[in-house]
């Protein structure tokens, strides 16, 4: 059998998302199925099967929610942490700060690792690498007999400055590996090479928390592809926007916490090149939160520190703001106010509508009440919707707040709309930056449906609305190229000679280890991309900046006026005449292997008799045209109100908005009559 396909997979909470690309045939189908929480995989796997594709599959990318959830439940393998002594608490102080200026106490945060799991050995190396006390045998002795009686299999080790010299980490490992040969050592210099005790600390307990579940889950989801003959190499989709091997990425599993999302960041990326709109907000709503994106000038926005389920993460991470606001967060009464979210029915039982057992209101059941969804067309078909049951739950929290259904109902919408437009003003008003200049993008399996309500309140006139938007994440996937970030700590100021000299030679290893990645992968020469950049600061702050660069030939004032342009872009004011001092330098190294966006040339079908619903928008009934999408023509203009329907989503086109059909299949709705190419 030829194998020819390439499939993109992503997993949510409520729905588990396929994109199959044929080639050769230029077709692009999508898929979904109801997530399975107790074993994400089964979902995965029930797609294919019933698609019938294993044996066609050449290239698979996945996203996996194995590690974020690993996090959020608290169900990861019982971890230990061996510091230096003294550091004991390095876990418990965190940033020794309050995140939220207005409260008196500061966040009471409990660390993946007890308490009473950390343990210290003696050592001491110093700030630039020197050892002033070797490590004490004894202490690493006692370590491993204390994690023989506990049953820990599973170890963090941070040791003071082990980034500058990890002479004591790794001899550490060697011994306890020696007594305990099975036991799982993740050593914080391999994972974040860079100064800050907590946040190399934070990473590492992290990386080692998950590191077995991460593991586990893809060692088996190998299997079970290899037994339904799919011989395809499992790529994973990476927090960085980027894909790994399955192999490579379990050395870092860490990586994979914002595996999902980071696939719909790619696929606004690729949007932003291939329609001509540069500045794009995108906005992804699926069943159990919302997330929200900015591509500025065509590129996506990375950062190089997280913070997820309360640790930070430092590591390349796609910028992204995510709130619990989804199509399935349940709207609860809470001080004689509406409430929605963060929890979410899920897709056990789901939405009340799903018939599922579920019986409380969510924002699907919302939609359905107000009619912008069809009960009897849901997931193109497959999948019919109880209204009554939808009421049934209103009335739950309705009664309590002395509203109908209806009212209930619009209630939930507006609070779920306030949510994520809160969340757009987050990356954008507060940074001094204008959503009225950016083009939203909406996907999601909910997304279309509150795209517009959005718009308005952001004052934004444009909006698009990808091909397959339901699945976009998964899409993003099979756009996505091979990334590995590496890093090396630096010291000195910059324009002395020394630290100029040593940043060459940073950049020098970390270019060959970034060749040695992409050789792993099997990235052919040609295709292969190094970028390089380097964190600073003003000398006498805590955090640095990263500033690209872009030819190691580049003078160091070229690089100064770079990092005071970069620090007054994000603060708004720079201090040219202060000095500044080299912090890390940085390598993304980056193999093409991602699919070409290519146009959807595919003929219209053939439009049936229309019809019409009667559709609740902002306190008014309408009775809305109903089109499905693939009759939607580039030359034609048609104004609301209307629902687009489709397999994977809905869309909703209110009064006093138009929408054609774009490049690459997109829709195109704007306020304005003559719509942008």
């Amino acid at each position: 059998m030829t194998r020819d396909l390439r499939v993109g997979v992503d997993i949510g909470g409520t729905f588990t998302d396929i994109v199959v690309m044929d080639p050769a045939a230029g077709t692009t189908s999508t898929y979904k199925v109801l997530s399975t929480p107790e074993d994400p995989s089964l979902g995965m796997l029930q797609g294919i099967d019933e698609l019938g594709i294993a044996q066609r599959i050449e290239y698979l990318v996945h996203g996996t929610t194995a590690g974020l959830n690993a996090l959020l439940s608290r169900s990861g393998e019982r971890t230990a942490l061996i510091t230096t002594t003294g550091f004991h608490d390095v876990l418990r102080l965190r940033r020794a700060g309050n995140d939220n200026i207005w409260s008196l106490r500061a966040k009471n945060v409990t660390s993946v690792v007890a308490d009473k799991d950390v343990r210290t050995v003696r050592e001491r190396v110093r700030f630039d690498g020197t050892v002033e006390t070797p490590l004490d045998a004894d202490d690493v002795r006692q370590a491993a007999q204390w994690l023989h009686a506990e049953e820990i299999s599973t170890v963090a080790v941070c040791l003071l400055h082990a980034h500058r010299n990890p002479a004591h980490e790794v001899e550490l490992r060697d011994r306890l590996l020696e007594l305990l040969p099975d036991l799982s050592v993740v050593l914080s210099h391999e994972v974040s090479p860079e100064q800050g005790e907590y946040e190399r600390t934070s990473t590492t307990v992290a990386t080692a928390y998950v590191a077995r579940t991460v593991d586990r889950y893809l060692t088996n989801l190998v299997a079970q592809l290899r037994e339904r003959g799919c011989t395809a190499p499992l790529q994973v989709m990476r927090s960085s926007g980027g894909v790994c091997s399955a192999e490579l990425v379990a050395r870092q599993p860490i990586q994979t916490i914002l595996s999902g999302p980071a696939g719909g960041v790619v696929a606004a990326e690729t949007l932003a090149r291939g329609l001509g709109r540069p500045n794009l907000i995108a906005i992804d709503m699926g069943g159990t939160s919302s997330d929200v994106s900015l591509v500025v000038d065509g590129a996506m926005t990375l950062n190089n520190e997280g913070e997820i389920a309360d640790h930070v993460m430092r590591m390349p991470v796609v910028e992204l703001h995510t709130i619990g606001a989804g199509g399935g967060s349940i709207a609860r009464a809470e001080a004689g106010g509406l409430r929605v979210g963060p929890k979410s029915a899920g897709a056990d039982p789901g939405p009340a509508c799903y018939g599922l057992g579920g019986k409380e209101p969510t924002v699907t059941d919302a939609q359905v009440l107000l009619g912008r969804l069809d009960p009897d067309w849901f997931l193109g078909g497959r999948m019919t919707l109880d209204v009554v049951a939808a009421e049934r739950a209103m009335a739950t929290v309705g009664d309590e707040l002395g509203l109908d259904a209806v009212e209930t109902a619009e209630g939930i919408l507006a609070v779920a709309n306030a949510k994520m437009a809160n969340a757009i003003r987050t990356l954008t008003l507060r940074r001094g930056v204008d959503p009225r200049d950016f083009t939203l993008v909406a996907f999601g399996g909910a997304g279309p449906l509150h795209s517009v309500a959005l718009a308005e309140e952001l004052g934004i006139e444009e909006i698009v609305i990808p091909y397959a938007m339901g699945v976009l994440s998964a899409w993003g996937m099979l756009h996505a190229d091979v990334r590995h970030d590496v890093s090396l700590p630096l010291t000195g100021r910059l324009g002395d000679a020394d630290a100029r000299a040593a940043m060459a030679s940073a950049l020098e290893q970390l270019r060959g280890r970034g060749r040695v990645l992409l050789e792993q992968e099997g990235v052919a020469s040609g295709d292969r991309h190094y970028a390089a950049s380097v964190d600073m600061r003003y000398v006498g702050q805590e955090h640095a900046i990263n500033v690209a660069l872009d030819d190691l030939a580049d003078g160091d004032e070229d690089l100064a006026a770079a990092f005071h342009e970069t620090y007054g872009r994000h603060f708004g004011h720079a201090m040219p005449e202060s000095p500044l001092e080299l912090v890390n330098a940085r390598l993304s190294a980056t193999g093409r292997v991602g699919a070409t966006l290519a146009d959807r040339d595919e003929a219209l079908a053939e439009k049936s008799d229309e019809t019409t619903r009667r559709v609740r928008v902002a306190g008014q009934d309408w009775d809305a045209r109903i089109v499905r999408r693939d009759t939607i023509g580039g030359d034609s203009q048609i104004p609301g109100p209307l629902v687009v329907q489709e397999d994977g989503s809905t869309t909703l086109v209110p009064d006093g908005w138009s929408v054609r059909r774009g490049s690459f299949g997109a829709l195109i709705i704007t306020q304005q009559k003559e719509l942008l190419s």
